[in-house]
């Protein structure tokens, strides 16, 4: 017994030493939108992670499957509402900050309805009278929103989709600071100016990299099962004519795949805007796996919230995996970012991957 008390004793001063070293914690869960008992463990999970008083929650998009919130009044109003519950009652009963940030399934899977989908789930947030749980950019808006967590980390959140949506997205009845690409790249670059030596997280739902399916990387399931695509138990399989779904999405790849010309177009100069900018860190969603790349910057993939599909490995991936779980990013008191992911196997969530980022030093001019 005097054994058992010593240990705990023991346990519990590492654990509150470990929080000490740590100035502030932000978790980032992606592709949360649908209410399984992976998704279920993998949050409850990530929500004892939290802190008191220094502790942001991040969804990265997709924050409602099928196809976004259902509209006041239809069938499902009650079944989305009760998915984005699912996401923020845990991390907001422990204390921490909420953010929502949109993906291309919020906007009703790039359907019609897509403006309306997008600004019901603001909406429906902000009847919560919850200061602290908010979609960014607010209300269809896709205003870049700066979020200040400590004197030297910022994370900057945009809404991707918004410049990839095929359809209407002309928000009269809402006042929104940018209403081009234009104007959303001019407030980039006044943000860059703000924040000029601090740590910068730019979150948004779609990856600048990644070697998952968006990013042509495709599985064996995929040649050989591509029904799986339309609908996940349509395990029918197809071998040879079924390579033909990968060949055709490489060689004509949507708006929501990284070989698309407007992806890249969006890549390209949201890249240029922030070029050369020393402590940046890309944060994503949309594939669903867990990935860190550092090759042309550095990359956090976290789109496992509640989906899985295939991830490989790439040039400059450091740890890429197929199963759901999270991420966390702490920033130490010492200014090193420390990246840790978690991932849900065998109906456990455990630390996979973790790296620590040094702050690099920016000169006065």
């Amino acid at each position: 017994m005097r054994y058992l008390f010593t240990l705990f004793t023991v346990l519990t001063f590492a654990a509150l030493h470990a929080q000490d070293s740590i100035d502030y914690r932000i978790i980032f869960i992606g592709d949360a939108g649908e209410m399984n008992h992976a998704q279920q463990k993998a949050l409850i999970h990530a929500s004892n992670h939290i802190m008191q008083g220094k502790t942001t929650v991040m969804y990265l998009g997709d924050n409602v499957y099928p196809s976004g919130m259902a509209l006041p009044g239809t069938k499902n109003e009650d079944k989305t509402k009760q998915i984005l519950q699912s996401q923020f009652l845990p991390m907001r009963s422990k204390g921490a900050r909420v953010y929502f940030v949109p993906g291309n399934h919020d906007w009703d899977k790039m359907g019609r309805q897509g403006l309306s989908k997008i600004k019901y789930q603001w909406q429906y947030l902000q009847e919560q009278n919850d200061s602290l749980l908010k979609l960014v950019p607010p209300n269809g808006c896709p205003d870049p929103v700066e979020i200040h967590l400590t004197n030297n980390l910022v994370i900057v959140a945009f809404d991707s989709e918004w410049w990839l949506f095929p359809f209407d997205k002309n928000n009269e009845d809402t006042h929104c600071d940018c209403s081009t690409n234009e104007d959303i790249l001019a407030k980039f670059a006044e943000i860059r100016d703000r924040n000029k030596g601090k740590i910068v997280l730019l979150a948004s739902h779609h990856p600048f990299q990644s070697y998952g399916v968006h990013g042509g990387k495709f599985s064996w399931k995929d040649h050989i099962f591509p029904l799986t695509a339309v609908n996940k138990n349509l395990y029918i399989p197809l071998p040879v004519i079924g390579s033909l779904y990968p060949l055709m999405r490489s060689t004509f790849p949507s708006r929501e795949d990284l070989k698309n010309p407007l992806y890249r177009e969006m890549i390209a100069n949201v890249d240029a805007v922030f070029e050369g900018v020393p402590n940046l860190l890309h944060v994503a969603g949309h594939e669903h796996g867990l990935q860190f790349i550092k090759d042309k910057g550095t990359q956090i993939v976290s789109g496992a919230g509640a989906k899985h599909t295939n991830t490989k490995k790439g040039k400059g991936s450091l740890f890429a995996d197929a199963t759901q779980g999270y991420v966390t990013v702490d920033l130490l008191k010492t200014s090193v970012l420390r990246v840790t992911y978690y991932i849900y196997k065998k109906d456990t969530v455990h630390q996979a991957f973790s790296y620590e980022i040094p702050y690099v030093q920016v000169s006065a001019n």
